[in-house]
Formats: structure tokens, C-alpha cells, sequence
């Protein structure tokens, strides 16, 4: 695994996530005789949550593409913050079947290249290189 190859990893997840998002719009499960058929406002607890998961989403970003050692680290955190706030707001979205699959094939790269810099010695030694 070369530090290009890596790169294009962390692209391509960003692109595929991106894509799958785009397909359609999600919509909330929502009975038809729910009176508030708008989405209802988040509370501050959850505003706060969600500028850091973007913050932290573009810094381990950032991190990623230019391999500094706080990155991996930073991606876990932002990752396990991310499933907080979805699991905390209830959020079921209905999709079409591609953009399913984009969303799966996003979450899966996501996966590998969080798990990369832990299990493979080649990345490991990209993120933290052995002093000489």
C-alpha cells in the first residue's frame, strides 16, 4: 500500500458518500396521520454534537491526506460520535436500492481506511514512522 493508494481511498469514500447522499433525498419514517410532517428542530445538545462531528470529520480528514499521527485516532472518535448522534435522533431514512449500495460501499471503505493505519505495518509506518 503506497501513500497515493491510501489518498485515494479516503477520496473515494468522501466521493461515494457524497453520491449516495445525492441520489435522493431522505425523508423520515413518518405515519400519515403524524400532525408535525416537518422534520422537528434539533435540540442544542445536539447542534453543539454536530459541528464537532464536522469539525472533526474535516480535520481527520485533512489529517488523513497529509498522514499525521493524531488522524487515525481523530477518525474514531468523530466515527463513534457520529453513530451517538444518529442512534440519539431516532434517524430512519428511506433510500432507493443505489443509493443503498453507494451508502454500504462508502461505510465499507470508510471501515478500511479506519482500520488500515492499525492493522497494516506499510500504513502503520506512513502514520507513526519508526525513529531511525
Amino acid at each position: 500500500m503506497t501513500k497515493n493508494r491510501y489518498r485515494l481511498l479516503v477520496i473515494a469514500t468522501v466521493l461515494l458518500l457524497v453520491l449516495s447522499i445525492r441520489m435522493d433525498f431522505r425523508t423520515e419514517l413518518l405515519s400519515s396521520q403524524h400532525p408535525l410532517r416537518y422534520p422537528m428542530a434539533l435540540e442544542g445538545e445536539m447542534v453543539v454534537l454536530l459541528c464537532l462531528i464536522l469539525l472533526g470529520w474535516t480535520a481527520g480528514f485533512y489529517g488523513c491526506m497529509r498522514f499525521r499521527s493524531w488522524a487515525p485516532a481523530l477518525n474514531l472518535v468523530t466515527t463513534a460520535c457520529g453513530l451517538l448522534f444518529i442512534v440519539g435522533n431516532n434517524w430512519l431514512s428511506v433510500e432507493s436500492s443505489w443509493a443503498q449500495v453507494l451508502d454500504f460501499l462508502a461505510n465499507a471503505l470508510g471501515g478500511l481506511t479506519l482500520m488500515l493505519p492499525y492493522f497494516n505495518d506499510k500504513v502503520r509506518k506512513m502514520f507513526w514512522p519508526e525513529p531511525d
